[in-house]
């Protein structure tokens, strides 16, 4: 899986893209050797520079749309992110903009070109390309905001996160320091990719584990799902309104021993928002750092759970205590996903 906009080419802005095109033309017109009488030669030289300005500048522009996904293409998790980052509106509006100045360059191209091969005089042939540079001009000009616009999208959509989405992914959740990061190397049994993501400093960390020739992917998202949402503003909340089109399950973690730094009431306090947020989705709530955790502790989160009818494992990340149990638990909560992707790649026979 690639990021879906890593292709997108890097954009001239207005200026530049004028600049460019007419020094191209003249380049072009200065090492072009026509024949014939003079009113031929002005007409060959200055259809070469209304030419090469015209493809010069929708070549470039055509790049743009070609080399950028448009929104509705887009997976649901990478949509929510765009609107996120850039407002899929005001994105979609741009590359239309964009469109339009190449049909209306084109258009501009063949009218003025006719005029200049029915003129006789090579005065009017020269102000003709000029009048053709000034309307170009324009019309670039018109569009310059989307273009900077356009140029900064760019910087943004370039650093999405790159996560296979063919993938059961399964979240992990939880205040920092409970322990995500080793759980997640505990689970996957090698060091996880970071990948880049919106509002967090850290990025994602993301690992994959293989158990029956199915993979299965986890994620953690240090600064996203580890603090309380009624402490986010509007687009940290809908960048994380975005993993729901991302996840499959929620690995929910509580450290008793309250070495992270936070009490038991606050953790409990952050489970009741995420839990409430995500709440069509599977949850796996485990215990961590059992080996080290106060007993009282550990009986006050198992009776908090227990009256909303969850039943948390008991782990020890770091010395791999209850690891192998709760990889099973994760197993059989997705095996409905992974049968019908088994079922969709014809990996089960007879299907």
């Amino acid at each position: 899986m690639k990021n879906p906009f890593e292709k997108m080419p890097t954009i001239l802005l207005a200026d530049e893209l004028i600049d460019k095109a007419f020094r191209r033309a003249e380049k072009a017109a200065s090492a072009f050797n026509p024949r014939g009488s003079a009113v031929s030669k002005a007409r060959q030289r200055e259809e070469l520079r209304v030419r090469t300005v015209s493809n010069v500048i929708r070549d470039n522009l055509r790049k743009i749309l070609d080399r950028t996904p448009g929104a509705s293409t887009l997976p649901p998790f990478y949509q929510e992110l765009l609107d996120t980052l850039v407002d899929k509106k005001t994105f979609h509006k741009a590359l239309a903009s964009i469109n339009w100045a190449i049909k209306t360059i084109r258009t501009l191209e063949e009218r003025y070109v006719e005029k200049i091969r029915y003129s006789r005089d090579p005065k009017e042939i020269a102000q003709l390309r000029r009048q053709f540079y000034g309307r170009v001009a324009s019309v670039i000009k018109d569009i310059a905001d989307n273009l900077e616009y356009l140029n900064k999208a760019r910087d943004v959509l370039k650093d999405m996160p790159v996560i296979d989405l063919s993938l059961p992914t399964i979240v992990i959740a939880g205040h920092p320091n409970v322990g995500k990061s080793t759980l997640l190397r505990k689970l996957t049994n090698a060091k996880p990719e970071v990948a880049s993501y919106p509002f967090t400093t850290k990025g994602i960390n993301v690992g994959q584990f293989e158990e029956h020739w199915m993979k299965y992917q986890v994620i953690d998202t240090p600064g996203l799902l580890d603090r309380p949402l009624s402490e986010r503003n509007e687009i940290e909340k809908q960048a994380i309104l975005a993993l729901k089109h991302l996840g499959k399950l929620i690995i929910y973690i509580f450290d008793p021993s309250e070495y992270c730094g936070f009490p038991v009431e606050e953790q409990m306090h952050l489970f009741e928002e995420i839990y409430k947020e995500f709440g069509e989705f599977p949850f796996i709530v485990v215990l961590n750092k059992i080996d080290i955790a106060d007993e009282e502790k550990i009986k006050k989160i198992e009776e908090f759970l227990r009256a909303k009818g969850i039943e948390p494992l008991k782990i020890s990340a770091e010395k791999g205590i209850g690891i192998e149990k709760l990889k099973e638990r994760v197993i059989e909560i997705l095996k409905p996903d992974m049968e019908a992707i088994a079922r969709s790649t014809g990996k089960i026979e007879g299907e």
